[in-house]
C-alpha cells in the first residue's frame, strides 16, 4: 500500500514539474527615472505571473501603472505606451519583491516589453524587453 501511495506521490510531483517552468529574469532598464532590480515571467499550469524580485527599487511616484507593451522598450515613447499594450495592474509598491498574474486570455508571446508608466502624467518610468 506504502509503495503505490510513494509512486502515486512521485508520479503527481512529476507531472506538476512538467507544467511549471520560468523564464530568465531580466534587469530593469530606465527610461525616465532609476529602476534597480529585475523580474521574470513565471509559468505554472494553473497561472502566469510576472514576479519582481527582492532588490526592486525606483522613485514613488502617482498612478503608477504595469503594461505589456507590443513594442520593444527601445521603441516606446512616453505618449505610445499604451498604443498595443495591455494594462495589468497599478504598481504595488515602489520597492521590492511583488507578483502580477497575467490574465489566462493573454497570449505572452505576442508582446515585447514589459513597461512602468505614470499614467497621470505620461511619464515612462523605464521596464524591459521580454
Amino acid at each position: 500500500m506504502m509503495k503505490n501511495f510513494l509512486i502515486v506521490a512521485s508520479l503527481i510531483l512529476s507531472f506538476s514539474f512538467a507544467f511549471a517552468s520560468d523564464t530568465s529574469e531580466k534587469p530593469f532598464v530606465k527610461k525616465r527615472y532609476s529602476i534597480e532590480g529585475s523580474a521574470k515571467i513565471e509559468t505554472s499550469e494553473n497561472s502566469t505571473q510576472l514576479v519582481f524580485s527582492e532588490d526592486f527599487k525606483t522613485k514613488n511616484g502617482p498612478d503608477l501603472k504595469i503594461y505589456l507593451s507590443k513594442i520593444p522598450l527601445s521603441e516606446l515613447t512616453e505618449k505610445d505606451v499604451d498604443l498595443d499594450a495591455v494594462r495589468l495592474s497599478v504598481l504595488k509598491s515602489h520597492r521590492g519583491s511583488q507578483s502580477y498574474v497575467i490574465p489566462a486570455n493573454i497570449d505572452i508571446s505576442e508582446y515585447q516589453s514589459i513597461v512602468i508608466q505614470c499614467e497621470a502624467y505620461s511619464v515612462l518610468w523605464g521596464g524591459f524587453d521580454l
